[in-house]
């Protein structure tokens, strides 16, 4: 009974971690939006050039080390040697403190030559403003970590959804009134930027409040540590925090390379500065449609992931196949219908959200990174379960380096068509790395033909179907012109009728089992229709 408790004290507490992350991860693509309509083209591509630098701390602070740190605490909780956790958490401060205090310096006082290498120095102010998260990295992520391994989530989310709103209230609050009150738009960049250092003190202060509170209670408990044990330590958090991180930085990576190359390249072959601005903020538009495609497909197939860590642990490898394979089945049908529906609806959305039609083509290009991060997401994150942390890093690096290869080669030729033709060969790479690792490992066949090309062809039918209904609406309808409630209207409606004939292709064609569906998210409503269907027959 006891054991039962646990486990679910344990499965809740996942469950609040993965809604606070769904919640901050939704939040943090959506914000882009208004802030756009803020600051324009070229206040969005200033913003848009030094966030990855600030996405690098958040990575880190995040999802990289306390995810280490809470699998240290857990180890030594569960072998009962709690006096000994003071020595986990101090070892990984101290060594988290080297690199937070590192990475600042380096980016303070290489401001100045941080921004010359974008191509613009009058971000430099921004740079070093963003180098002050990484101070807070030792204090949240050791913190965050030794909670998460009492599997107590709690602090954890709170944390998170208290700093994300902080730094988007901050964001939009120090943009409008700046703006507003005649600064030129770096220093509404700046002050957006700013967000980053508020949302972070936000997450320790409410961190700080639950160690404090814990206080007594921990008083007197821990000991020091053996030496042999810092160094053990040590080595898993250089080597797996660091891979854990990088495995996850791979959207990250992309924004980073064309921060350094996109630019600086268009300025370079004789675009005027404004003008490269202009474009490199309507290239930017992509990143929140993108994030929201992206957490909505891993959202449902890496809800499938415990229960493969859990197979593997119990090594029941007939029950791993099964689940690997219905994941990625899972990951492509989401990924394919977000990806071609963002294709077949981009024009309205693009005029609905950003004001105009500027750069749909590019967009539309973009749109087909949803296909490839959710599925190497859902295959990173299967391997990872297995113990082969390296492949997914591997497969990183190498889809980043073909992109940073494109960037330099199409981008003088083909502008942001050619970084966004980069960044979405660069991802297919990942995914693809990610596969093959995955299909060394278990030496099966992960997506059948039938259904991989069921899928795709299901997907081109919904764009015919959407751009019929456009091509439809604006020559008879809307023949006198759109105004916003039309735009509403258009997209709205587009998004139900491709999204209803795309599931209900789907279903037809049978891809997933009525079991296979009742054990995702909502998924018995599709499995009663999948009986329904055999009743029919």
């Amino acid at each position: 009974m006891q054991k039962q408790s646990k486990l679910y004290f344990i499965f809740n507490g996942a469950v609040i971690l993965t809604l606070a992350g769904l919640f901050t991860k939704i939040l943090s693509a959506t914000y882009r939006i208004p802030y756009h309509h803020i600051a324009g083209d070229i206040g969005f591509y200033i913003y848009q050039q030094v966030y990855p630098l600030y996405g690098i701390a958040l990575q880190l602070g995040t999802y990289g080390f306390p995810v280490i740190i809470s699998k240290l605490v857990a180890e030594y909780a569960v072998t009962n040697r709690r006096k000994e956790i003071r020595g986990i958490l101090q070892v990984s401060f101290a060594f988290l403190f080297v690199v937070g205090c590192t990475i600042f310096a380096f980016e303070y006082i290489f401001a100045e030559t941080i921004a010359e290498w974008m191509g613009d120095r009058k971000l430099t102010v921004l740079i070093q403003i963003i180098s002050f998260s990484f101070l807070l990295i030792p204090f949240i992520a050791v913190i965050r970590g030794y909670y998460q391994g009492l599997h107590n989530m709690f602090p954890t989310a709170l944390s998170q959804i208290a700093e994300q709103v902080v730094r988007v209230g901050t964001i939009l609050y120090l943009s409008i009134f700046l703006i507003q009150h005649g600064y030129d738009l770096y220093t509404a960049g700046a002050g957006a930027i700013f967000g980053s250092i508020t949302g972070g003190i936000t997450s320790l202060v409410i961190l700080f409040l639950f160690v404090f509170r814990t206080k007594t209670n921990s008083k007197g408990v821990f000991q020091r540590i053996k030496k042999a044990d810092i160094k053990r330590i040590f080595k898993i958090l250089v080597i797996q925090g660091l891979l854990i991180c990088i495995s996850g930085m791979g959207l990250l990576f992309i924004q980073l390379i064309d921060s350094f190359t996109l630019y600086s390249s268009l300025t370079a072959h004789g675009m005027a500065e404004e003008a490269a601005q202009i474009l490199k903020g309507i290239y930017d538009r992509g990143l929140p449609l993108i994030q929201l495609g992206t957490v909505v497909g891993t959202a449902f197939s890496l809800s499938l992931v415990p229960v493969i860590s859990s197979a593997i642990a119990k090594k029941n490898l007939s029950f791993v196949v099964e689940k690997v394979q219905l994941s990625l089945r899972l990951s492509l049908v989401v990924g394919v219908g977000a990806a071609f529906g963002l294709i077949a609806l981009m024009k309205p959305i693009n005029m609905l959200l950003y004001g105009d039609s500027h750069g749909t083509d590019v967009l539309q290009i973009l749109s087909l990174l949803v296909i490839f991060t959710t599925v190497a997401a859902t295959a990173g994150a299967v391997l990872q379960g297995m113990g082969a942390v390296f492949a997914p890093v591997i497969a990183v690096i190498a889809g980043m380096a073909v992109k940073l290869i494109l960037n330099l080669w199409l981008i003088p030729d083909f502008q942001t068509i050619g970084a966004a033709i980069a960044s979405s060969t660069g991802f297919a790479i990942v995914a693809a790395i990610n596969l093959f690792f995955l299909y060394k490992k278990l030496a099966v066949l992960l997506v059948p033909k039938k259904a991989s090309g069921g899928i795709f062809i299901t997907g081109i039918a919904m764009v015919v179907l959407l751009q019929s209904y456009l091509f439809c609406l604006h020559h008879f309808a809307w023949s006198n012109g759109l105004d916003i409630s039309k735009q509403v209207v258009e997209t709205g409606a587009g998004v139900l009728i491709g999204g209803l004939f795309y599931l209900f292709i789907i279903m037809k064609q049978h891809i997933f089992t009525e079991e296979e569906l009742r054990l995702l998210p909502m998924g018995s409503v599709l499995a009663k229709y999948v009986l329904k269907n055999k009743l029919r027959r």
